[in-house]
């Protein structure tokens, strides 16, 4: 299960404030300090039989590593997101004839299967994005906060990214979920309900 918030950034010159908020520094695990350059491929069938069910399959080169994502079941009030999510690490050899046997033996695969089994997975849209991210440990919750800016590309167009994610890794959701309303007051930063997919699916058309 991931649970995040998600922001838009309404003040383009608090990007390069935010993550080095004087009041974060003092829960700041150093370790825990991330520059990840990210090129992600969303993935469905040509029917789009994976968008019907509401489900996301994309893989993502995570700097030199490639994650295989599946999302599913969400919801998202107030920026909350919260959905179903499992990663699966992979190499190039997939992404040159990617299917849902990848996740055989989850919990989602039997939908997965009557969904796309033995369909061809093509290349809905890509993204490109670097992300900044710093662990937060407030004693009641450990979290992770990420600055995403990039472009989302499609056939129909493109948008950018200039987003901030607080996504839950342990502990109290309530807690998280103060450590993001302090950022938004601070920041100016905007609730945000879609996600990047959505974002993609709407100047596709499809959303």
């Amino acid at each position: 299960m991931e649970i995040e918030l998600k922001y838009y950034l309404g003040d383009n010159l608090a990007k390069d404030r935010i993550l080095d908020d004087k009041h974060l520094a003092e829960m700041r695990n150093p370790e825990g300090d991330e520059t990840l350059q990210m090129r992600a491929i969303y993935l469905d069938t040509a029917e789009g039989d994976l968008r019907a069910r509401k489900i996301a399959l994309r893989a993502r080169f995570e700097n030199d590593n490639i994650i295989v994502t599946l999302k599913w079941k969400g919801s998202a009030v107030d920026g909350l997101h919260m959905r179903g999510e499992l990663n699966v690490p992979a190499d190039e050899a997939y992404l040159a004839e990617p299917t849902v046997e990848i996740f055989r033996g989850s919990e989602i695969f039997d939908e997965l299967e009557a969904a796309a089994g033995g369909k061809k997975l093509i290349n809905v849209m890509e993204m490109d994005f670097l992300r900044r991210s710093i662990q937060i440990d407030t004693g009641a919750s450990i979290s992770v906060i990420s600055l995403d800016e990039g472009v989302i590309r499609t056939s129909c167009g493109d948008a950018d990214i200039l987003e901030v994610e607080v996504e839950l890794y342990s502990g109290e959701q309530r807690d998280m979920i103060a450590l993001g309303e302090e950022l938004a007051s601070k920041y100016n930063l905007v609730p945000c309900d879609k996600s990047k997919y959505q974002r993609g699916l709407e100047l596709l058309g499809l959303e």
